[in-house]
């Protein structure tokens, strides 16, 4: 099974070899990816667990922002804010660190809650879950063709997706206000499963970030 990734379209300015390993993981774990298949209709989707298991997987010194992503996908960049902003315990987070394998588990674990958590806080509101619904339609491909200048010149999507995502944005942050305490039970819930399931696959993780054989 290969991901159909291309790195331009990743938060972080990541490396041939990077992008290689994740694949190489995605082959490797096969019975993990089964709950959450990549194929071309869910490609922002896998997308985003490139960039939650480069978030996860690497210290803040050693990650670069790709700037013209952070314009370009605004939501999935808010996305990574809330992650980033919890506080993963801190012998996981070091097992992260070393722990590649552990971090590509955790990262499924993560966007599959953190996905269903938005979902169901966006029903709530009807015009929130026509603009979140809308903007899912763009979810199988890349956004970076709509910005390109030879495009701008004949359409207008440029804007409309700027707007599309301000107003999903906007949304996001207000449940990330409401919503702050069971969110955070919600992400740490889904690491502590993801590292379980690790642990019975592979073996335990001690309180310094190894592994016990």
């Amino acid at each position: 099974m290969q991901a159909k990734v291309d790195k331009a379209d990743c938060m972080f300015l990541i490396s041939d070899e990077k992008l290689y390993e994740f694949q190489q993981l995605i082959d490797e774990l096969d019975l993990f990816t089964l709950i959450l298949p990549f194929v071309e209709e869910s490609y922002q989707r896998s997308v985003s667990i490139l960039d939650i298991w480069y978030l996860i997987s690497n210290e803040e010194i050693d990650r670069i922002s790709n700037p013209e992503n952070t314009m370009i996908y605004a939501y999935r960049n808010s996305l990574l804010e809330i992650i980033k902003n919890f506080q993963i315990k801190r012998y996981v987070q070091l097992a992260l660190y070393e722990n590649t394998k552990l971090a590509f588990i955790c990262a499924i674990h993560i966007y599959n809650t953190l996905d269903s958590f938005i979902n169901e806080k966006m029903a709530l509101n009807e015009e929130v879950l026509q603009n979140f619904n809308q903007l899912k339609r763009y979810s199988h491909k890349s956004l970076r063709p709509f910005y390109d200048t030879k495009y701008i010149e004949y359409e207008n999507y440029p804007k409309q997706l700027a707007t599309l995502q301000s107003n999903v944005v906007t949304q996001l942050q207000e449940i990330k206000q409401q919503f702050d305490i069971p969110l955070a039970w919600t992400l740490e819930q889904a690491i502590d499963e993801a590292s379980k399931m690790y642990e019975a696959v592979f073996g335990l993780i001690n309180d310094w970030g190894g592994r016990v054989p």
